[in-house]
Formats: structure tokens, C-alpha cells, sequence
């Protein structure tokens, strides 16, 4: 595990470089050692916005960005409900490493998508079952 003051180094290092420039982020990002982007992808150093478009390569809807600017990385250990669709909520979340959307109907879960393509899987899954 790295030490809070060199892991605050490095956020700082890729934030100031990338200036706000998420592809250049995701670039700075994957240069570091795995152990390293594993931890900064689930710290307060990074929010949630980042790390979606980290693992994912493109930007949500605005009402999802909103959502995902607002909080921090660390809460995607415990997953953030980013979006509704009829009976259905959606949720995003980092689980041992990997992003994860998850539909469930606000206690059960109907469907789990890990992976980087999660996202547009569960796009897809919303599409062709939940609209119908």
C-alpha cells in the first residue's frame, strides 16, 4: 500500500499535467504501476467522473457527470446510483479492480456488468429488456 503523501504526490503530478484534459489524465494514469492506479482509482484524490472516464473512454450524459463530478472515488467501493430507467436503478462501482454497473430494481439485482465495457453492455441489456 502506498504511503497517503506519495500517493497525494502522484494525483497532483497527473492532475496538474493533464490540466482537465481526461484523455491526457487516462494517459498519465495508466503509466503507473498497477498497485498504484488501483488505489488512486478507488481515493479521494480522484472523483468518480474521472475515474468513469478512466475505465470507460468516453463522457456519460450530463445528468450522469453531474452526478459522478459530485463524489469522491472512494465511493465507488460502495457503488453510486447514477441513473433510473422504468422499474429499474442503476449503479456504478469499482469491485477488486475492475468497473461495474449494476441494474437492480432497488433491492434485488437483475443484472451485473463488469468490465470495460460494462457501460454500453448495460445500455444495450436496458434496451432490449426493460423497454419493452
Amino acid at each position: 500500500m502506498t504511503d497517503y503523501e506519495t500517493l497525494a504526490k502522484i494525483a497532483d503530478d497527473i492532475l496538474d499535467e493533464a490540466d482537465e484534459d481526461l484523455a491526457r489524465m487516462t494517459e498519465l494514469l495508466a503509466l503507473q504501476d498497477s498497485a498504484v492506479l488501483n488505489e488512486l482509482l478507488v481515493s479521494d484524490f480522484l472523483n468518480a467522473y474521472q475515474v468513469f472516464y478512466y475505465y470507460f473512454r468516453f463522457e456519460p450524459p450530463e445528468l450522469i457527470q453531474d452526478i459522478l463530478m459530485l463524489e469522491p472515488a472512494t465511493s465507488l467501493r460502495y457503488g453510486i446510483h447514477i441513473d433510473d430507467c422504468e422499474l429499474a436503478e442503476i449503479y456504478f462501482g469499482v469491485v477488486n479492480s475492475e468497473p461495474v454497473i449494476l441494474i437492480t430494481d432497488g433491492d434485488i439485482e437483475i443484472k451485473r456488468f463488469t468490465g470495460v465495457n460494462a457501460y454500453t453492455d448495460s445500455e444495450k441489456f436496458i434496451k432490449e429488456n426493460l423497454f419493452q
